[in-house]
């Protein structure tokens, strides 16, 4: 990591949004050119997997309705009519509905680890990447997370704030606000990033992002 280019500083502020220190985002990471192609292939990866894929229409053979002919052959002026499931009918049959099926889109870590720096990159220019100082609850505090979020200026748009490791208090104390979600640095996804308006990392948090994807 020493021999990274530094491309820009950002501002390290307190829980209070003091300005104590500065810390540089490595070009590897927040200062690379954006692929956009990368973006969209892992979101619709992301999306794709989310869904469940348990739609179910029942076909004329699923329906429980009388297997007997509805009326006569001939003689009614009507139209010959067999079957009460027959999906011309109200309350019959699908013909070509949906049925449960496995949904499972991948891509390759080459392009999940490019797509998520081209996000990362993407957020630099509107100054949406914030650092704070590196800070614990020892019990819930969601009023300290919203002082920080309006300290910050970001308590009006979504925020993701991104912990070195999975952290219950800090979690516990971000459930009552909305826009805010929080995730170990590990677990970040592209499409985090991206449905975010503000990304914020704690120093610690910031550092755990370099060495996991900052080599390449």
């Amino acid at each position: 990591m020493g021999t990274e280019r530094v491309m820009a500083s950002v501002e390290v502020t307190d829980l209070r949004g003091e300005v104590v220190g500065s810390v540089d985002l490595p070009e590897t990471i927040f200062g690379i050119e954006p692929s956009h192609n990368a973006i969209y292939h892992t979101i619709k990866s992301y999306m794709t997997n989310q869904r469940q894929g348990n739609a179910h229409s029942k076909t004329r053979a699923e329906i429980r309705r009388s297997k007997r002919k509805m009326y006569r052959q001939k003689g009614t002026g009507r139209s010959r009519a067999g079957s009460a499931s027959s999906p011309v009918r109200v309350g019959g049959g699908v013909a070509h509905g949906p049925r449960p099926r496995e949904l499972n889109e991948r891509v390759s870590r080459k392009v999940r680890r490019l797509a998520l720096k081209s996000a990362l990159s993407l957020k630099v220019p509107d100054g949406a990447i914030k650092v704070v100082e590196d800070f614990t609850f020892e019990a819930p505090k969601t009023k300290r997370v919203a002082e920080l979020t309006r300290a910050i200026e970001v308590d009006d748009r979504k925020v993701l704030l991104l912990t070195p490791e999975a952290a219950l208090n800090v979690l516990k104390s971000c459930r009552n606000l909305s826009g805010v979600k929080v995730l170990p640095v590990a677990q970040v996804s592209t499409y985090d990033v991206v449905n975010a308006d503000a990304v914020v990392f704690t120093q610690e948090s910031l550092g755990r992002l370099q060495a996991i994807w900052g080599s390449t």
